[in-house]
């Protein structure tokens, strides 16, 4: 039996309705709700209110953000990484950073699905984890990242610092639209990613007193690049 799989639920569940004496309907409940708050959050702003939106709420989860065009990303990628003063750096192994950005990703190390143990070292060990943001959500500031071969959540959780690039074009107002997607897929009988990643900036906590303190549980800072044009 397959972890999660339940068998035999339906005839269990009528041998008990038989024993109680009535009828038991096994279809689920469909939910109608007669409003939708959620669906009206950032409804109708422009593109360039979305992105505003997006910048504000980033600076305030203690993220930095850096925005470029995808012919300055290799230049802005490597700045960024100066600034960090990584040399360890380990990337999701997707083909569009080394061609996004070519000269230098020629230093980094890459996930390696067949090889998790060794890879998870190789996390540990690094200064600066690189993802690509498969959905961004302007209300929270927060990127989404798709459970896939060779993309692993421990790339932005055990090195010290995370850059995540985001395409424009995933930016979206919250997280209504990306469970929509999600739901749609499941809906159309095609495969939903195994685990969906939500990250907001670096980790954070606050003690009784409220004082803050970031990169407690994970990247002591995350950065956001912004590449308007993919």
């Amino acid at each position: 039996m397959n972890p999660g799989t339940i068998t035999n639920r339906e005839d269990f569940l009528k041998r008990i309705a038989k024993q109680l004496g009535r009828e038991i309907d096994l279809t689920p409940p469909k939910r109608e709700y007669k409003n939708h708050p959620q669906d009206h959050v950032l409804k109708g702003v422009s593109e360039e209110e979305l992105l505003e939106t997006f910048r504000m709420v980033a600076t305030r989860i203690h993220t930095d953000l850096v925005e470029c065009e995808s012919k300055h990303l290799d230049d802005t990628l490597r700045l960024l990484i100066e600034r960090y003063e990584g040399t360890r750096i380990l990337a999701e192994n997707d083909e569009r950073i080394s061609a996004w950005a070519p000269s230098t990703s020629e230093t980094f190390a890459w996930w390696d699905s067949t090889q998790p143990e060794m890879s998870r070292d190789l996390a540990i060990r690094a200064d600066i984890g690189i993802t690509i943001a498969d959905a961004a959500f302007a209300e929270s500031a927060t990127i989404v990242q798709y459970a896939k071969p060779g993309k692993s959540r421990t790339i932005s959780l055990l090195p010290q610092d995370h850059i995540a690039i985001i395409p424009k074009s995933v930016l979206v107002p919250r997280m209504t639209q990306t469970a929509q997607q999600l739901a749609a897929l499941d809906r159309d009988g095609l495969h939903s990613p195994n685990g969906v990643n939500f990250i907001s900036g670096p980790s954070n906590s606050a003690d009784i007193e409220m004082n803050l303190i970031v990169g407690v549980h994970g990247p002591v800072r995350v950065a956001y690049i912004l590449v308007h044009d993919l």
